[in-house]
């Protein structure tokens, strides 16, 4: 079981849509792992439909239309713990991947094998798929990391979630294994070291690009455009 999860904001803001797609695909996916975190989804779904149901929807007038969701709710993403991927073409991604993003992956890029992800180079041993970008450089990526690798030490534009899909990795902080996510706060920096004896497979969301703290991986990011 996941030991660290989204903040109560994150999953309020889940449970009433209120967050973009991007940062909901990697709550839904946590959720997947973690049977805590759906609990206190399903009780922030229960406060915002008692909240609705005491509204006078006829005193605000017909033209206000007051309402306005998207076509696909955000918890909509979280399947039924028994729903399986038969729906999903086979592809190495099915074997660790839970749902919600196997499904934004294969509908944005029409696969759901590893390999065939947009990998780039992203470091030694690291290397990283962006899934979609943001005109402000903020994006939703899967990185991949082999043992032992480390990561430039680096700040934030904006506040950063990650979810471990695959393996475990430390920082300054702790560790982060499978289903845990990191939540880390635009001010702050860090290093993460991806542990010895497995790869790392991660999905990151951030509204800003990083940024290096060191001179070198600085220049590397201009080159590498990341």
């Amino acid at each position: 079981m996941a030991r660290y999860h989204p903040t109560d904001d994150w999953l309020a803001n889940y449970a009433n849509d209120a967050i973009d797609r991007q940062t909901a695909v990697l709550v839904a996916t946590h959720l997947t792992y973690c049977p805590q975190c759906r609990k206190t989804v399903r009780y922030f779904e229960e406060i915002g439909g008692a909240l609705l149901d005491e509204i006078d929807i006829d005193a605000i007038g017909a033209s206000a239309d007051p309402f306005e969701f998207e076509a696909t709710a955000a918890n909509d993403l979280t399947p039924p713990a028994d729903e399986g991927q038969s729906d999903l073409p086979n592809g190495s991604m099915n074997e660790f991947v839970p749902r919600p993003l196997l499904r934004y992956v294969f509908d944005r890029l029409g696969t759901t094998d590893l390999e065939a992800l947009p990998w780039k180079f992203y470091g030694p041993g690291i290397r990283r798929a962006v899934l979609f970008e943001n005109a402000d450089g903020g994006a939703i990526r899967i990185l991949r990391a082999q043992p032992g690798a480390v990561f430039p030490h680096h700040g934030h534009g904006s506040e950063e979630l990650t979810v471990v899909l695959k393996g475990a990795y430390r920082d300054e902080t702790d560790r982060f294994d499978v289903g845990d996510v990191q939540c880390v706060p635009e001010a702050v920096k860090h290093q993460p070291i991806i542990e010895n004896g497995e790869e790392c497979i991660a999905l990151v969301v951030s509204e800003k690009p990083t940024i290096p703290t060191g001179l070198v991986a600085r220049l590397f990011q201009r080159i590498a455009g990341a």
